[in-house]
C-alpha cells in the first residue's frame, strides 16, 4: 500500500469504495468490473487487496476490518494477543519507543500501557501506524527515520527488525536490518526488547540475553530477546498464549527413557523451541520414549498448559500392514496423524489406509531405540 492509496481510502471516497467493495458478490474480476463503473481501475484493485488482507487479519487482530495493512507488513506483524503479553514487560516506564513499528501492532499494545513513539524508516508504514492506531482511539508520537542513526532518548525500546533483507529471509542476528549482535545503534537505553525468529539458533543468543519463545494455541510464533532492565533471572523461558504461563529452567536432573505407558504427553511447540522438554516432563512426572524425540509417557494423567495429553489405546511396531489392520478393525474414519523423526509423510500413510467408519483417533508416528513405532490413542480434552 503506498502513502497515496492509505489517505485516499482514509477520505470519502475511498471509504466509499471499500464499503460497496463489501457488498459485491462473486470472484474478483467480477467484482472489479461491477466496482470500475463508479471507481478508478487502480483505486478498485487496491481496495480489493486491502479488503482480502483485512479478512486474513482477523485471526490476528480485533479491529481488523478497519485496519490497514500491506502484505508483508501483515506477515510480520504481531497480533493483538501477542503484543499484549509483550507489552505488560514496559508497564511502568514512562517513555517507549517501537522502533521498525510496521503496520503498528505493537506500538498500539504498548500504547496502553506507556508514551510510546512509534518509528520506521518508511513513511507509509508509519503512515498505517498512525490509521491503525486512530481506529482504535489511541495516541502516540511518530517519526519516519533509520533507528539505526538514532540516538534513542527512551526509557525502554521494542525493536522489530527486518528479516526479510534483499528480498530474502536472513537467519543470522548480524544480517537483521538494524543487525542484534551489535546493539551499540541503541545507546544507553535501560530496557530492551528484540523481535526475533522462533527458529533462532541457541548459539546465536547472546549471552547477556533472556530469550522468550511465545506460542499462540500451541504453535511457536514468535521469539524475543530481553535485555537490561526487562530481562528477568531467567536465561530461557517458554510462554504459552492466551493463557500467558510461562515455563523456566529449574533443573538440570536427568529424564530417563521409558516405554510407552498409559499416557502420551506432546510438549508445546515453545516448550521444544525453548528446549525444555526436560523441564517439562520432570514437572509433569513423565518419561521421554528417546534421547531425541519430544515425546513423554506417564502412568497417570497430568493437566499442565505446556502439554497436550492423550490417552494411549494401543502401541505397535510400525509397519503400514499393522496400521491398515488397526483401522479397518476399528472402524476409524478420522484419523489425525502426527509424526517425529519418522521417515514417512501423514499424507503419505493416509494415501495407504483404508479410513472408513464412524470412529475417530489420533495416530503418533515416531522412533525409539528399536525402531519405528504407531500409538493410537485420544486426545484428552482439558478441563
Amino acid at each position: 500500500m503506498t502513502l497515496d492509496e492509505l489517505t485516499y481510502f482514509q477520505s470519502e471516497p475511498g471509504s466509499r469504495l471499500l464499503n460497496e467493495a463489501r457488498e459485491v458478490e462473486g470472484h474478483s474480476l467480477r467484482k472489479q468490473d461491477v466496482l470500475r463503473r463508479d471507481f478508478p481501475g487502480d483505486r478498485v484493485r487496491a481496495a480489493l487487496t486491502l479488503l482480502d488482507l483485512r479478512e486474513r487479519a482477523k485471526t490476528k487482530f480485533a479491529e481488523a476490518d478497519r485496519m490497514f495493512f500491506d502484505r508483508d507488513g501483515l506477515e510480520q506483524a504481531s497480533g493483538d494477543v501477542v503484543a499484549n503479553h509483550r507489552a505488560r514487560r514496559y508497564s511502568g516506564y514512562d517513555s517507549v519507543a517501537d522502533f521498525c513499528c510496521g503496520v503498528g501492532g505493537d506500538t498500539a499494545a504498548l500504547a496502553c500501557v506507556a508514551n510510546v513513539c512509534a518509528v520506521d524508516i518508511r513513511q507509509e508504514r508509519v503512515g498505517m501506524t498512525r490509521a491503525n492506531l486512530s481506529a482504535r482511539g489511541l495516541t502516540a508520537r511518530f517519526l519516519v527515520a533509520n533507528v539505526g542513526h538514532l540516538c534513542p532518548n527512551f526509557d525502554a525500546v521494542f525493536v522489530d527488525p527486518s528479516r526479510r533483507e534483499g528480498g530474502r529471509r536472513v537467519v543470522h542476528l548480524s544480517d537483521y536490518a538494524p543487525p542484534v549482535d551489535d546493539r551499540s545503534w541503541l545507546g544507553n537505553v535501560t530496557g530492551v526488547g528484540i523481535k526475533v525468529a522462533p527458529g533462532i539458533d541457541h548459539g546465536e543468543v547472546p549471552a547477556d540475553a533472556e530469550v522468550e519463545f511465545i506460542s499462540v494455541g500451541g504453535e511457536c510464533r514468535e521469539a524475543v530477546l530481553w535485555f537490561g532492565a526487562l530481562r528477568t533471572d531467567a536465561e530461557v523461558r517458554a510462554t504459552v498464549l492466551p493463557t500467558g504461563e510461562s515455563l523456566v529452567q529449574t533443573s538440570f536432573e536427568s529424564v530417563p527413557c521409558g516405554a510407552v505407558d498409559k499416557y502420551l504427553y506432546e510438549p508445546d511447540r515453545a516448550v521444544i523451541r525453548a528446549h525444555l522438554v526436560e523441564q517439562v516432563a520432570r514437572d509433569i512426572g513423565a518419561d521421554k520414549l528417546a534421547e531425541d524425540v519430544a515425546y513423554l509417557t506417564a502412568g497417570s494423567h497430568v493437566e499442565s498448559p505446556f502439554v497436550k495429553g492423550y490417552l494411549v489405546e494401543e502401541v505397535m511396531d510400525f509397519s503400514i500392514r499393522r496400521v491398515r489392520n488397526y483401522v479397518t478393525s476399528n472402524r476409524i474414519g478420522r484419523l489425525e496423524i502426527k509424526k517425529r523423526r519418522f521417515p514417512m509423510q501423514p499424507d503419505e500413510i493416509r494415501g495407504k489406509l483404508k479410513l472408513k467408519g464412524s470412529g475417530s483417533a489420533t495416530l503418533v508416528l515416531t522412533r525409539v531405540d528399536r525402531g519405528p513405532i504407531a500409538v493410537f490413542c485420544q486426545p484428552i480434552r482439558p478441563h
